[in-house]
């Protein structure tokens, strides 16, 4: 518990709502932060590999340190040198079509978007078109102000991957 309660939780950024972190009142399943570094140090050690967008920071704020073999960032796949970092908001809707980050942020959401973006990653690399991806999606972006249009939504038929992916489907 806290001595002050929290004026404002930033649950757009944090996604986390007054009563979240208080035993009791708490809709979700608390575990203290030494657990969560146990569980994560269990991973590490049975060799899992990370998946994410933008792990490195996520990984400095907790004090932990992953070898790069261990980690696959979604934000340096989906990346040109000397160009702009694509958000995963701004990917999961051109190459999922799926909307996420909406209200409020959502770990859970994020974590299935950036493991369907590694798996659409692979069947585009597989299929040797991804650099071709790649640059259809900077130009997009450019041109819609890096959002994608409801009206304009992105297309990529160059090299169809094998199968569409969503998010409700993992």
């Amino acid at each position: 518990a806290f001595a002050d309660a929290p004026a404002d939780y930033l649950t757009r950024f944090s996604g986390l709502r007054e009563g979240d972190l208080t035993v009791g009142r708490s809709p979700h399943v608390l575990v203290t932060l030494k657990r969560v570094y146990l569980k994560l140090l269990c991973l590490l050690e049975a060799g899992c590999v990370f998946v994410g967008h933008g792990l490195k920071n996520d990984f400095r704020i907790i004090n932990f340190v992953v070898p790069p073999q261990q980690v696959v960032d979604t934000v340096h796949l989906y990346h040109r040198t000397g160009r702009r970092f694509l958000s995963l908001r701004f990917l999961s809707a051109a190459i999922l079509r799926s909307e996420i980050q909406g209200e409020t942020h959502d770990s859970i959401e994020d974590a299935a978007a950036a493991l369907l973006l590694y798996r659409k990653y692979l069947e585009y690399k597989d299929a040797g078109c991804f650099d071709e991806l790649l640059d259809a999606l900077y130009a997009y972006g450019k041109h819609y102000n890096w959002s994608v249009s409801p009206t304009n939504p992105f297309h990529f038929d160059s090299c169809p991957p094998s199968s569409p992916s969503s998010i409700n489907t993992l």
